[in-house]
């Protein structure tokens, strides 16, 4: 559709063999009035290189891939206006652990858009709305940009927090949410993730059937997990033969993903704080950095999401 609208907009204007697929794969998230405010803009400006060569604007003027960039400087999706729109830069590789919550995802994004037959052979409905949840620092942002990187489709990151908080417009915003969700219906395409630290203070009525087909914990890393996660961020670094990353990651219970991280990364500013010119990371730089450290999770905090798990009126997996 979009393809065909860019197509529409400028018929009257030669293209001058610009690739067209390359344009229209920039336009994630553009509707028909920002498709149309878009080619105005790329026309404009190629009139106005005509204008500046003292060329025929009639006869010379055609688009170029510099017209497409100056309009795409201008002119944003009208979805975007308040929100962030991204494909993510992020892998399933880029996390670590969590095997089983990733296998759930990739069903839930990957299966629809490989096997659509499938699905409409079984009469099965794709997911229209994900719940991820569990502590702070456990990837779940993460895995919902991981997921829409898989899919290549954009992903728009709203905040709660970003928005007044007021409780009328906390309502407005949940009235709001609700009505688009229950819209999604007749949408195709359209999968609706949410992350919360809080599940126990979501509202009802976000977690009826039908909104959130499926509602996914995403625990603290297991200490294989915390082994993955260290390899995943210590991959460009070059380890001295004494670094035990499997005795770290047993000495690091309860250290949630960017916990580690951040462990990884204060690591390594500890080697150049010793020497500016270093190339190597020693065990003790390791054990310094962990020994100024202590988790902020506590056991009390992850025996409340497994409550919440076992009290809840859905399936939570």
């Amino acid at each position: 559709m979009i393809y065909f609208s860019v197509v529409l907009y400028t018929r009257k204007i030669p293209r001058n063999s610009c690739d067209l697929e390359s344009i229209v794969a920039s336009c994630n998230g553009y509707v028909g009035a920002d498709l149309w405010a878009l080619c105005r803009e790329a026309i404009k400006s190629a009139i106005r290189r005509s204008l500046i060569a003292k060329k025929d604007v009639k006869k010379d003027s055609s688009l170029t891939i510099e017209d497409w960039k100056s309009a795409s400087s201008l002119v944003q999706p009208s979805i975007t206006r308040g929100i962030t729109v991204e494909i993510p830069d992020v892998t399933w590789k880029d996390i670590g652990g969590l095997k089983d919550v990733k296998t759930k995802l990739k069903q839930a994004v990957e299966w629809p858009m490989n096997h659509p037959a499938a699905f409409s052979r079984l009469g099965i409905t794709p997911n229209r709305g994900i719940l991820l949840h569990g502590p702070p620092g456990c990837s779940k942002t993460t895995l919902a940009k991981a997921a829409a990187n898989a899919a290549n489709v954009p992903f728009f990151s709203l905040r709660g927090d970003s928005s007044s908080s007021s409780s009328a417009a906390d309502e407005r915003l949940l009235s709001t949410l609700l009505t688009e969700m229950d819209g999604l219906e007749e949408a195709k395409g359209v999968l609706v993730f949410a992350a919360t630290n809080r599940p126990y203070l979501l509202d009802a009525a976000l977690m009826r059937p039908g909104r959130f087909d499926m509602i996914l914990y995403v625990p603290p890393p297991d200490l294989e997990g915390r082994l993955e996660i260290l390899n995943v961020h210590t991959r460009r670094m070059k380890l001295q033969s004494d670094v035990d990353l499997r005795k770290l990651a047993e000495d690091t219970e309860l250290f949630t993903g960017a916990e580690l991280a951040g462990l990884c990364r204060e690591v390594g500013t500890t080697a150049l704080r010793e020497n500016i010119d270093a190339s190597v990371v020693f065990n003790r730089h390791f054990q310094i950095v962990k020994n100024a450290l202590n988790p902020t999770l506590t056991k009390e905090a992850t025996d409340s999401y497994s409550s919440f798990r076992k009290t809840s009126s859905r399936s939570v997996v």
